[in-house]
């Protein structure tokens, strides 16, 4: 007798959330209606705002197949020193730690920096040297970078605008400026999902993205949200006016 493995195929991926509950609340409702199966979690879940137990709740709760930490996480952790930070993303961190259950810091103690599942490879900012957070935006770092993971497609977050950087059979990469693509099996891909909980690409809406890996079809979703609660709350706690104001923007 022979067993077929039906391996889930339409993923829900996100990332950088940053303690932005209204934000992963709209997500989690998005992704749900479009028919993820399952969810895959970029890292840097706290941070920057006001809910960090309800975001890793929330979170916790889809039961995502993977999510790998990101640099806020660890620095709540310890393990990344915050003269790395500027202040407010500094204060932030300081003030999460004195706010988050221990039950939820032990659930980002847990996570790895590098996760994969089959041709797909997960990582918060970059496939090379993960642990000291490269930020992945010009050609030369995009065509270093294929060079660290194997498979077909690595996703990422940290920089905080959505974008996919396709790699031809010629070694050469290029951004697609497509934000529905369906990928080429003959080409290799870094694909940033964007950020849910604070935006930086002049768009204030948050951002998700769904993959079908068996079409190959990747889409990169833009969704309203009740930004203005997410800075009310962040003035109410004493964070940074700067982190309140940005979110209205997407700067």
């Amino acid at each position: 007798m022979f067993f077929v493995l039906n391996w889930v195929m339409r993923y829900g991926i996100f990332s950088d959330i940053h303690s932005n509950i209204e934000a992963m609340t709209a997500v989690a409702k998005a992704m749900r209606s479009e028919g993820a199966q399952e969810y895959l979690c970029l890292g840097d879940l706290v941070g920057y705002y006001a809910n960090p137990d309800e975001v890793i709740e929330l979170i916790a709760s889809l039961n995502c197949w993977k999510i790998v930490m990101g640099n806020h996480d660890s620095a709540l952790l310890g393990r990344t020193p915050l003269s790395k930070f500027n202040q407010p993303a500094a204060d932030a961190i300081t003030w999460t730690r004195t706010h988050i259950k221990p039950q939820n810091q032990r659930f980002l103690e847990d996570l790895r920096l590098r996760e994969e599942i089959g041709e797909i490879q997960l990582v918060h900012s970059s496939p090379f040297q993960s642990e000291e957070w490269h930020y992945l935006t010009g050609q030369e770092d995009l065509e270093r970078n294929f060079r660290y993971f194997q498979g077909f497609i690595c996703f990422f977050g940290h920089v905080h605008k959505p974008f996919i950087a396709e790699q031809r059979g010629n070694g050469s990469v290029r951004i697609l400026e497509e934000q529905e693509c369906q990928l080429q099996k003959e080409c290799r891909y870094l694909v940033n999902v964007g950020s849910v909980g604070q935006p930086r690409d002049n768009n204030p809406k948050t951002c998700y993205v769904m993959y079908d890996s068996t079409a190959k079809k990747l889409s990169i979703r833009r969704l309203d949200y009740d930004y203005e609660t997410t800075a009310q709350k962040t003035l109410a706690a004493g964070l940074s006016d700067f982190l309140a104001q940005r979110l209205k923007t997407g700067k």
